[in-house]
């Protein structure tokens, strides 16, 4: 009988002391800088939403403007194109799948956000991106299996972005790198460039960009087989209008290229001898 009152009173005890509980972790409020999770050419910091989608189609013409009336400025065409999807794992997560019609190059590439500075003069925030890409075209005068690994290429984006003069100006810093530049060569090339851009928001609809790459060092040759001469640092500017959703992108570049891994080897022409092509791209988010 002793013990079981004095497992009772234990009991009691134990139930009448203060009750721990761990204070909730109190969430800082996310930053949004640019108004979507790239611009014409680049990634920025910015991820979807969990659960939330997007898609994308993209034009560049490989006619320059210069042809003028009778290829009707390059809208005649040919043109690359692009189409994407991507989905938000996490609100700091997103996955991008895509495909570009030159060299049939399929992307596969994750995003991570991985800081963020509140501030109210110098927002900023970085994010990570890393990618592979398969070329699954085959040369005629190429024995090759499409699933061989020198099809495949691999990259790795850095992002910085910041806003400016009361969130007006955005501003965009990317070092990348590419493995396996040039997909036919003997021994595997690499190329690793700085990216750059400003957007001008004018208003909550519009905005003004101008976009640049430098390849600093590696390979910055051709891409194809029957290409000739080499790829050049490539300088795009254009206007945005983002309405019910959908951003619109309208662009003139001297890089007709698309995907990460063949856009950040260079442009197919140089910006100085008046190669200006037009462009188009179309992201719709839901």
């Amino acid at each position: 009988m002793k013990i079981f009152f004095f497992l009772l009173l234990l009991v009691l005890q134990i139930y009448a002391q203060p009750k721990w509980k761990r204070t909730e972790k109190i969430s800082k409020a996310k930053i949004t800088l640019f108004h979507g999770t790239q611009t014409a050419n680049f990634p920025t910091t910015e991820s979807l939403g969990k659960g939330n989608w997007m898609y994308e189609i993209s034009h560049r013409f490989t006619v320059p403007i210069k042809n003028g009336f009778d290829a009707l400025w390059g809208f005649d065409g040919p043109a690359k194109i692009k189409f994407a999807v991507g989905y938000g794992i996490s609100d700091n997560l997103m996955i991008n799948f895509g495909r570009s019609n030159l060299t049939d190059n399929y992307d596969l590439q994750l995003k991570q956000k991985i800081y963020e500075f509140n501030n109210k003069k110098f927002p900023a925030a970085i994010s990570v991106l890393g990618g592979i890409a398969w070329n699954s075209e085959i040369p005629n005068n190429i024995v090759r299996n499409k699933l061989a690994a020198d099809n495949f290429q691999f990259y790795s984006m850095l992002i910085f972005n910041t806003m400016l003069f009361n969130k007006k100006v955005g501003f965009g810093l990317i070092p990348s790198y590419v493995y396996n530049s040039f997909i036919y060569a003997v021994q595997k090339q690499y190329t690793f460039s700085i990216g750059t851009y400003f957007h001008y928001y004018i208003n909550r609809m519009w905005s003004v960009w101008i976009e640049h790459n430098a390849i600093i060092t590696g390979y910055h040759g051709k891409i194809r087989l029957d290409e000739s001469g080499r790829s050049y640092n490539t300088v795009s500017f254009g206007a945005s209008l983002e309405t019910g959703g959908h951003i619109f992108n309208f662009v003139i570049t001297n890089n007709s290229r698309l995907n990460y891994s063949q856009f950040l080897i260079g442009a197919n022409n140089s910006a100085q001898n008046n190669f200006w092509k037009l462009g188009f791209g179309i992201i719709r988010y839901f």
